[in-house]
């Protein structure tokens, strides 16, 4: 007796099978983790740009605007410009802000500090969408909280203001609003 050997000369189809159904297991796994994290990415950005472009100006608009006693009586202020009067940082010397936005989508602030005769111009954001969609940034309230329609009684009514940013990220709209109520006032 003579022991014959066996060659095997590959995988039976039920090996195949079951690499093949292992192999489909392990990817559909880790596709979901990809989506899992691609998603997540997705929020992340989300929140960063719009923290970027309306969390931040309004902030920053916020913690000038708190301290404003008067408007520029040389500007009539708009839906969306304002040139206010300040004493931002304490120093006992006038400072001039203007907030504007522009159709460019730009929104950005000019200040100029006494005795400084020129203004810098700083941008606050990049993606502003207020002018494109006819959203007011600024409206002007009275003592009483009456919205002020028309700008030129702004100057001597206005005692609180809201602040709306508008901006566009992935093709869906993002804003966010803040009252200011002019301590100074």
């Amino acid at each position: 007796m003579t022991a014959q050997t066996r060659h095997d000369e590959g995988f039976t189809l039920t090996e195949l099978m079951v690499v093949l159904s292992l192999l489909t297991v392990i990817l559909g796994v880790a596709y979901l983790g990809f989506d899992v994290v691609r998603s997540g990415s997705n929020l992340s950005d989300r929140i960063a740009y719009t923290s970027r472009e309306v969390g931040f100006p309004l902030d920053f608009m916020e913690r000038v605007l708190i301290q404003n006693y008067g408007f520029d009586n040389t500007t009539t202020p708009t839906n969306y410009k304002v040139t206010v009067l300040t004493d931002r940082d304490n120093n006992d010397r006038s400072e001039k802000y203007i907030f504007e936005a522009t159709s460019a989508g730009t929104l950005r602030v000019l200040s100029l500090e006494e005795p400084q005769t020129s203004f810098k111009t700083y941008v606050l954001s990049t993606k502003n969408t207020n002018i494109a969609q006819s959203k007011p940034l600024f409206r002007y309230y009275d003592a009483n909280l009456n919205e002020i329609t028309n700008m030129n009684n702004v100057s001597s009514l206005a005692r609180s203001m809201t602040m709306t940013i508008v901006t566009t990220y992935d093709g869906q709209s993002f804003s966010d609003t803040r009252r200011v109520y002019f301590r100074n006032r």
